[in-house]
């Protein structure tokens, strides 16, 4: 379903190519973790994949289609139904309440009725319904990640990129989130995981470390 061939990775600033040569293949419905030292490159992995870098041509294919070969507005598109991100941080808007965070980055491209039950029934699901008119300050951390999942999950995407989405919130909401996403999985979507917790990266059905730019199949030990 994603295949990364040679896939290389640099930045003006650094010396050394943050991604090198990456061969990476993961099948649909599959559950990768991703691991490794800050600033190995687990974000530049998931920026690839969400089609948000350049120059990448023709080495990186999702459903057999090579998303950097695509014009960009087309590549948008094709992506936007298909691939979702939730961050560590939540990135919610401070003037707009749980219903309006999760429906709004989808507001231009269909209709405010239809976006509005699916969002209803995804905040039930996450378990906040009665947190539905509140505003962000008025949220805990957990519940903040929670209402960035139902966000990133109202597009119905197939796949799910996840950067670091425990890593602001203490063990009782990482808990919570963990469990979230094993019901996520079960409904048959991909996730790709970056993640400093070897808690988190446990759930996985497997685990890729990168390191010095390189990806190796399992967690390496130092």
């Amino acid at each position: 379903m994603i295949a990364l061939e040679n896939v290389c990775v640099s930045y003006t600033h650094l010396e050394t190519a943050i991604l090198q040569n990456v061969h990476l293949h993961i099948s649909s419905g599959e559950w990768v973790s991703v691991v490794g030292p800050s600033g190995s490159g687990k974000t530049s992995l998931l920026k690839v994949i969400a089609g948000s870098l350049k120059n990448m041509e023709e080495h990186v294919t999702i459903n057999d289609t090579p998303i950097y070969t695509l014009p960009t507005n087309e590549r948008h598109a094709f992506l936007r139904n298909k691939v979702a991100t939730v961050y560590q941080q939540f990135r919610l808007l401070p003037q707009f309440s749980v219903l309006e965070n999760v429906m709004l980055p989808l507001l231009p491209y269909q209709k405010r009725k239809h976006l509005k039950d699916k969002a209803i029934q995804l905040i039930d699901e996450i378990g906040l319904h009665h947190r539905i008119t509140h505003f962000p300050h008025q949220l805990s951390g957990g519940e903040q990640q929670r209402v960035a999942f139902a966000r990133a999950l109202l597009s119905e995407p197939t796949i799910l990129l996840c950067d670091e989405p425990t890593g602001n919130l203490d063990s009782a909401n990482r808990d919570i989130i963990i469990q979230l996403l094993k019901q996520i999985h079960a409904k048959g979507k991909t996730i790709i995981l970056a993640t400093h917790d070897p808690i988190v990266a446990e759930q996985a059905d497997r685990t890729i470390t990168i390191q010095d730019g390189v990806i190796h199949e399992g967690e390496v030990v130092e």
